[in-house]
This record gives structure tokens, sequence and C-alpha cells, in this order.
């Protein structure tokens, strides 16, 4: 559930609130993140600290909490198992990745070049994150069952091994494990517990674990944590970037950097600034570079947008920076007043913590898997193959291959640049022009006519340049789509994103000039029921036949619609 979703709370108390929340969630999750990559839990911790703060400062999506995330980790895990690196050259690998990584984003940032994640193929980065979500599923089962075959390194195959061989499992742990994998879905089908979920199993397992002296393996056994003032990530000697480790991590850290960047835009639309401002890609960029840059010499692992962090601290009522600047406190202060309790909690609840957000990631995925599986061949097999590539290879490989598909896609499609002008009628007939409204008129349906390309690179142009509507007076979108013969899943995903925000507003979008071969595929994907048989109309041979066909059905949509409000 997101802010949108409900009333966020006003002032500074939303924000109090919201960022409390995600510090919180920051603690569980930084650990849990950290496992995943087999590096020191307080380098998840810490990911919480300076680098939300200073993102908070200056990206230009207000909401944004930049931290470690799942899929970071995972790629951070792949690159630093292919170093062979060991002891401290593990921990300044880490700091060295974030500040590279951070300052390929700071470059990017400064080129103004945050558009450069529209040529990731959205069925690429479902079929990753989908990939990603089951490898955080199966990732930590050897510390669920207590049982580590070392024979494999493969995350699914090692699952695999473990579930085959319940004569080698820790049944103590095993009873750990499940027991909170079925106390968190219990504890989020509770309605006023389920944003503190995750967080209450984690205490709730501990407690448990140490209340009935339970024999079974706790993150103090496999780390030292430190705690008071002495836990706070003072920068030392060997708690540095390392430059000589550069030529060895660069690539690596370019996958990582991407891998945020990917995540961060996703960020973006999802939650638009409360106060109306215009957000920029670019300098969300420069934003969650700078914070890494800061957090390579404050112990933090690499960071970028994280969705759940950012999601619960909307959900809280976040509305301003503030929020971010509460989250990194409320971290400090777990961490200094409660450092001790870290060290006490089961690696089982951890395991058992990460299944859990694996399985809510999957789900979150699956309508845009469909998505992507119903739209074309094309759409299908970029997810097929990215989804095994995800599961099969070093995810840094996975991405940069996903990479390299989007831009075969590019290639093939040939995309040139959006084509979109208004249309006017007058006497004479139809008149096209480049000047096309910020904002959505009341009074009479405007009228776009789109020429292409039909590249999913060009989408978030397209929808940059579309009217805004007014949610205090209704209006009609017509846009004739005859140039486009077939959809991408960007475009659908696209399309949908669109009729909800006109939905929202109270006005309402047309599609004419629609191809058989589109339609079906609207129909396919649920979109044709989306935005209603009526206002999807067939393309005609004749010059001009769709544009008025769109315009009668525009001023008849725009008359029902303020007839709904008087």
């Amino acid at each position: 559930m997101t802010g949108s979703e409900k009333p966020a709370k006003k002032g500074g108390i939303g924000n109090i609130i919201g960022g409390f929340v995600a510090g919180l969630y920051s603690v569980p999750e930084g650990i849990g993140y950290a496992s995943l990559a087999g590096i020191n839990p307080m380098f998840g911790i810490y990911a919480g600290m300076m680098p939300v703060a200073i993102a908070a400062t200056a990206t230009g999506s207000v909401l944004l909490m930049s931290t470690l995330t799942s899929a970071i980790a995972l790629t951070m895990g792949g690159i630093l198992d292919a170093t062979g690196y060991t002891g401290d050259q593990i921990n300044q690998a880490v700091f060295t990745m974030a500040l590279l990584a951070g300052l390929i984003m700071v470059v990017l940032g400064v080129l103004k070049l945050g558009k450069i994640v529209n040529y990731v193929s959205h069925s690429v980065m479902t079929g990753f994150v989908m990939g990603v979500a089951i490898l955080i599923m199966v990732g930590k089962f050897d510390d669920i069952f207590g049982y580590d075959p070392t024979t494999y390194s493969n995350k699914v195959v090692k699952a695999a091994d473990i579930l085959l061989h319940p004569g080698d499992w820790d049944y103590t742990t095993t009873v750990v494990g499940i027991g909170t994998i079925v106390a968190a879905f219990a504890l989020k089908a509770i309605p006023r517990l389920e944003r503190y979920a995750l967080v209450l199993v984690v205490l709730l397992g501990t407690l448990i674990v140490w209340a009935l002296g339970i024999n079974t393996l706790l993150i103090s056994d496999e780390a030292t944590i430190p705690t008071g003032l002495a836990a706070l990530p003072i920068p030392s000697a060997s708690m540095l970037p390392d430059l000589s480790m550069v030529p060895t991590l660069l690539l690596g850290s370019m996958s990582v950097a991407l891998v945020a960047l990917a995540q961060g835009a996703g960020i973006r639309p999802a939650f638009p600034n409360p106060d109306g401002s215009r957000q920029s890609s670019s300098r969300d960029f420069l934003g969650q570079g700078l914070g890494n840059v800061a957090g390579a010499f404050f112990q933090s692992a690499p960071t970028g947008g994280s969705l759940s962090r950012t999601a619960v601290s909307a959900d809280g009522g976040s509305t301003s920076r503030t929020a971010g600047y509460i989250a990194a406190a409320t971290v400090v202060v777990l961490v200094v007043v409660f450092g001790t309790v870290v060290g006490m909690i089961p690696e089982a609840v951890i395991g058992g913590l990460l299944f859990v957000i694996g399985v809510e990631l999957v789900m979150g995925r699956m309508p845009d898997a469909r998505l992507s599986w119903r739209t074309s061949l094309t759409a299908k097999s970029l997810f097929v193959i990215t989804l095994l590539l995800t599961l099969t290879v070093p995810l840094q490989w996975a991405i940069i291959g996903g990479a390299i598909l989007s831009l075969l896609a590019f290639v093939v499609s040939s995309g040139s640049g959006v084509d979109l002008r208004l249309a006017t009628r007058d006497e004479m007939g139809w008149r096209l022009d480049d000047d096309v409204p910020a904002t959505l008129p009341s009074d009479q349906p405007v009228v776009l006519q789109y020429g292409g390309p039909n590249f999913f690179a060009d989408v978030a142009v397209f929808a940059d340049r579309l009217p805004t509507p007014d949610a205090t007076a209704p209006g009609v979108l017509v846009i004739d789509l005859g140039a486009l013969e077939h959809f991408s899943a960007t475009t659908l995903k696209s399309l949908s994103k669109l009729h909800a925000a006109f939905a929202a507003a109270h006005s309402g979008v047309v599609l004419s000039g629609v191809e058989p071969g589109a339609r079906d595929v609207l129909s396919r994907s649920g979109l044709l029921d989306q935005f209603g048989e009526q206002n999807v109309l067939a393309s005609d041979p004749h010059i001009g036949a769709s544009l008025d066909a769109g315009t009668r059905r525009g001023r008849e949509l725009l008359s029902e619609l303020h007839a709904a409000r008087t």
C-alpha cells in the first residue's frame, strides 16, 4: 500500500511518523540484505544513515529513500565472490564499490543523463526484479533450515539440495525459521499491524529465542557487533575505500550503479512530490550518487532508491525531505541505544524475513510479468531470457546482459524520436502543429496525433509531453494512435498509468485510430476493459476520419464527466 491510497498526515507529524517507520525497517532489512551479500551486517545498517540523509537533501524526488536494496546486495555479493578478497579486503571492497558507483551516478546526474534508464526495457527490468525476488526467497535457506551444503554456488540449486535433504536439517533452527515466516504472514493479515509486521516479527523472534534459551545461530556468532557510541561508523584506515581496487571493481560497480538507478527510476512516477514540484531523474541520479560517495567514508554498502523504504515512509504520512533526515536519525539512535539487541537476532529469523520479502516482491511483480507475457513475442522473450540469466549467472552479468538485450531491441525497433502534435479542425480541415497545451482544458477535448516511433525508450518522453489534467475541472484527452501497429509492454504500462492518473483527476482518455492487432493486444492485457470499449476507436483508412470519430467521442465523454460532477 502506498501513501497515495490513504490520506497523508499533515505537517511535521507525518514526516516524523513516516521517517521513523522507514528507520525501523532499515535495521532488519539492512541486516538481511547485508547477509545476502555476505558482508558485515553493520554495513547494511549504516546504509540507512549517511546515504539516506544526503540523498534526502539532493534528490529531485523528495520522498525517495536511498539505501541498501536486495538487488544491490545480490549484485554486490556476486562481485565480491568473484574477486577472491578476504578479511579487511572485503570491507574495503564494499566501500570502494560504494564510492565508484556513487561517482558514476554523480557524473550521469551532472550530465543530465537521467533518461538513460528509459533504455532498459520494462520486460528486461521485470525479468531481472522477478529473478532477484526468487533469489531472495531461496538465498538464505541455509539459515532457515540450519543446513549449508557447500557443493553448490548457485543459490537456486543450493536451495533445492537443502529441501531434498531434510535429514540434514537442524530442526531447532528450522522451527525458528518457519515460525518466523508463519508469524510474519499472520501479522501482515492484521490491517493495523501490517505496516510493522516485519519489524515486529524480528523483535518477537529474538525475544522468544532469548527467553527460552533456544540454541540457534545468532548474528553475533558470525560478526562482531559494536554497541553504544562505538557502534557509530567513524572513518578509520581499514574502513575506507582502497583506490588500488578500482581496476578490479570498476565494471562491477557500473553494474551496481545501473541496478540502483533502474530501481530508483521506478520510485519517481510511483511517488510524485506532494507539493506538486517537478521531479528530475537526473537530479535523482545526482542525489543517490552523492549519498553513495558520502556513505563510502562512513562504512556504508552501496545504496540506491528503495521502493519498500520509500513506500512505508509515504504510507506513514511523509510529505517532505525531512522524513529522510528522521529516518537516518532513527537508525543512529537504534544502533547506539539498542546495538546489543542486533547481535542477539537469530540468523533463522533473518532468513525467514528475507523469504517473506521475496514472496511479496514476486507477487508484486506478477502483473508486470503477465503484461510482458501477453504483449508480444519480443516482450515475452526479453522477460524470460533476463529471468533465466538472473537465476543462473552472477547478477552483474545478468543486468549487463539485460542492458544489451534492451539495446538490441532498440536497434531492431529503430526508434527515431517522438512525433506528437496537436490536431485542430477549421473550415479547411484538420491542421497539425507542435504546440501541445501543458494543461487539459475543461471546455473541449484536446486531440493529439501520435506519429511514432513504437519504441519503449520513447514512451517516457511521450508521457512527459501530454497535457496535465486538472482535478477541479474535468477534461478529455483524445490520442490518435494510427502510427502504432502494435504496442510494447512499456507502452501498455504507460497507457495504464495514464488512464489511472486521468481517472483520479476525474478526467478521461479516448484512444482513436487503433489498428486491429493493437486492439487485440489491448484486449489481452486488460487495458480495453480499463479504458472501456467505447473509448477505444478503430482505425479508418479515410483521411481525418479517425480524428473526427475521436473528437465526437471526446465531446460525449466530456459531457458525461461534467454531468457526473453536477
